[in-house]
């Protein structure tokens, strides 16, 4: 089902496929099988920078693909050069910029931002109000909690856009509470839980509590707890 209403550029439409009412669905997207598209909601679009913006946003592949099974719900920009992984659901109000890779069955829950070039695995939870910066690589089954934050550039962008702008590397399986800050470049090592609150200035090893400002290990993950 296609609304009246919608503007469907893409001859890439799967079937059993239902575009709400004025969704923009631009000619460099494909979307599979069973895919649902809320209302006001635009996939494909194309960044349009200025001076102001320091990254080089060319683009080789703007192909955007939605994969079967996906849900999109009302009020979501999805960029040029998007992958969003099987049985996946987007929020409310969710921004995904170009060069992101969403793998399965993940949970983007509503006004979650995503910048370019993040990596998220499957069955991985984000929660709303979090926002994930540039350049991070998020794990499979990855719990993050609401009003998250994280930031891939200690100088403020002095130097612009280089290759010493990284974000995080978070592992497989890691929990992160409310409220955290995730500072550039830290590794959190598989299993591991950020505690509410917490700031992450430096690497956390595998399968262990982290707690404070700023976040200190506190103890092991009970067998309980572990994911």
């Amino acid at each position: 089902m296609i609304k009246e209403s919608a503007l469907v550029y893409s001859t890439a439409i799967g079937e059993e496929v239902e575009i709400r009412d004025f969704a923009i669905i631009y000619e460099n997207a494909v979307l599979e099988n069973n895919v649902k598209v809320g209302e006001h909601s635009v996939i494909g679009r194309m960044p349009t920078p200025t001076s102001a913006v320091v990254r080089d946003l060319k683009m080789t592949n703007t192909i955007t693909l939605i994969k079967k099974g996906v849900s999109i719900c009302a009020n979501v920009i999805v960029y040029g050069n998007v992958s969003i992984g099987e049985n996946s659901l987007i929020g409310d109000n969710s921004s995904i910029m170009s060069d992101v890779r969403i793998g399965n069955e993940v949970l983007i829950s509503r006004n979650v931002t995503i910048n370019s070039s993040v990596e998220i695995g499957d069955n991985t939870r984000i929660m709303d109000n979090s926002h994930i910066t540039g350049r991070v690589t998020i794990g499979k089954r990855v719990f993050i909690s609401v009003g998250v934050t994280m930031a891939n550039d200690n100088l403020f962008g002095r130097n612009g856009f280089s290759g010493e702008v990284q974000g995080a590397v978070i592992e497989d399986n890691v929990s992160i509470g409310v409220g955290s800050v995730i500072m550039p470049k830290v590794r959190i090592g598989n299993g591991s839980i950020v505690s509410a609150g917490s700031v992450v200035k430096d690497d956390v090893p595998e399968g262990v509590i982290v707690a404070g400002n700023p976040a200190k290990i506190v103890t092991r993950v009970p067998k309980y707890m572990k994911r």
